[in-house]
């Protein structure tokens, strides 16, 4: 077979050449869906032992998920036949499951809506049935599915499990899953076949995961959505370039009550805080810091002492932005574009200021009547993947422009300002600066500059 904490490529193929044309490189193993092939039934003379790879077959009918039209009886005559054929594995609901000349059985459970509130008895089941592997893969919807499906993989059960949430909610399981007992993981070469699935390139070049272990600590960005951010490629860069056991992931949280109910649980040791988060946090939290008070908004939490402690590097990185440019805003007009946290740090960071305008979500399509010294965006407006979106339409009456999105790093907000012979400081400037203050909080390290040094890191 292959080594416990595999990465498995799932294939949804047309037709049998598209198996064998696959790009499987970083892949241990590849998870055939012949229920997806336009003839499922010619998949029993093809010899999967010509794949590089190890091979598990499924053919998954339409009653559970998948896309065969057949009686489960002719699903088994298909998977036997994959089993005498070169496939080492084959992946059949764990109610039918039978031993298979040739092949292992994973014996499993789909549920594409929902973590049943049962999965630890469904997940039992699975493995007294034949099955030699037992595998359960749900919708997580909130972090609580995510705690009780991480305690499933770190159970102590009388066969290997896979234990995977699916949905990007979900993500976690599928890095962090294999560190905690699950048999393997899965992984897309291009296309995604199951909700919030991740690359092979990014398991690998992006989160590590064959580095995580049980004692990783694991920090994240939370927000909705979260998507967007850079910031798990920026990071683990830095606690790779570190040797740091410490890995960054995407904490997409609709609930920020649920979130930091599970946290702890899970194994989450800080996160930064994005869109919509940042002053939704606050209660949840035990101490914050003088910046982070005053700005009555948090981008950084930490986990310290036995308390959630917020501080807010977002004033740090607006400091540094505008200091790149060598712009002091002493007795300068401000207007900043935004009333959330973003625009709150701002205001914080402005100290000297002549005056300071913030201009709420119904004003900012006004922003082009006021003059002044330096503007800044602080709302989502341009932001990747609506990059022809501008907060401001027609002349800029400002000096210097500061755009606090990063992604893209040049936004058409910046592009009109150049092209009216404004200063412009890119959100990257900033970002990069509060991102090297967070990894200082949550390591305990200095940051590398060749990560976080806008001179030498280009996003």
């Amino acid at each position: 077979m292959f080594p416990a904490g595999a990465l498995c490529v799932p294939l949804t193929p047309k037709k049998l050449d598209d198996i064998f044309t696959a790009d499987l490189s970083g892949a241990d193993c590849v998870e055939i869906r012949l229920d997806y092939l336009s003839e499922p039934q010619e998949s029993i003379h093809a010899r999967w032992d010509r794949l590089a790879v190890p091979v598990i077959a499924t053919c998954r009918g339409k009653d559970r998920g998948g896309e065969f039209d057949g009686s489960i009886e002719e699903e088994i005559r298909i998977l036997a036949h994959a089993a005498r054929r070169g496939a080492q594995l084959v992946d059949i609901d764990y109610r039918f499951a039978k031993p298979m000349a040739g092949a292992a059985v994973i014996g499993s459970f789909h549920d594409f809506v929902a973590t049943p509130s049962d999965i630890d008895s469904i997940l039992s089941r699975a493995c007294a049935s034949p099955a030699q592997i037992a595998k359960v893969a749900s919708m997580a919807n909130s972090w609580s599915d995510n705690r009780r499906l991480l305690a499933l993989s770190s159970h102590s059960w009388p066969k290997p499990v896979i234990v995977v949430g699916m949905g990007e909610i979900g993500q976690v399981t599928r890095i962090v899953g294999p560190a905690r007992g699950s048999f393997l993981t899965y992984a897309a070469s291009t296309n995604a076949s199951a909700p919030g699935q991740l690359t092979v390139r990014e398991m690998h070049d992006v989160y590590r995961f064959r580095r995580v272990s049980r004692t990783t600590k694991l920090i994240g960005i939370v927000g909705n959505p979260v998507g967007h951010s850079l910031s798990p490629a920026i990071h683990n860069r830095a606690f790779e370039a570190l040797n740091l056991d410490f890995v960054y992931l995407k904490f997409l949280a609709p609930d920020v009550k649920d979130f930091f109910e599970n946290a702890r649980a899970i194994g989450i040791e800080g996160f930064s805080v994005t869109i919509p988060h940042k002053t939704a946090v606050v209660p949840f939290l035990d101490e914050q810091t003088p910046e982070a008070a005053e700005a009555g908004a948090v981008n950084t939490v930490f986990w310290r002492h036995g308390k959630w402690i917020g501080d807010n590097t977002d004033v740090h990185g607006v400091r540094a932005a505008l200091a790149s440019a060598s712009f002091d805003p002493a007795n300068k007009a401000v207007v900043i574009l935004g009333r959330g946290g973003a625009a709150k740090a701002a205001v914080v960071a402005m100290k000297g200021a002549k005056s300071i305008t913030m201009l709420s979500r119904h004003e900012v399509p006004e922003a082009h009547n006021y003059r002044c010294d330096l503007l800044i965006n602080a709302t989502p407006v341009g932001m990747f993947p609506a990059v022809d979106r501008t907060p401001v339409h027609g002349p800029i009456q400002a000096n210097v422009v500061l755009d606090m999105v990063y992604n893209p790093p040049i936004t058409r907000l910046l592009r009109s300002a150049a092209d009216q012979g404004k200063t412009v400081i890119q959100g990257t400037t900033m970002f990069l600066a509060q991102a090297a203050r967070q990894f200082e909080i949550w390591t305990g390290h200095r940051a590398p500059a060749e990560i976080f040094d806008e001179k030498s890191y280009s996003i």
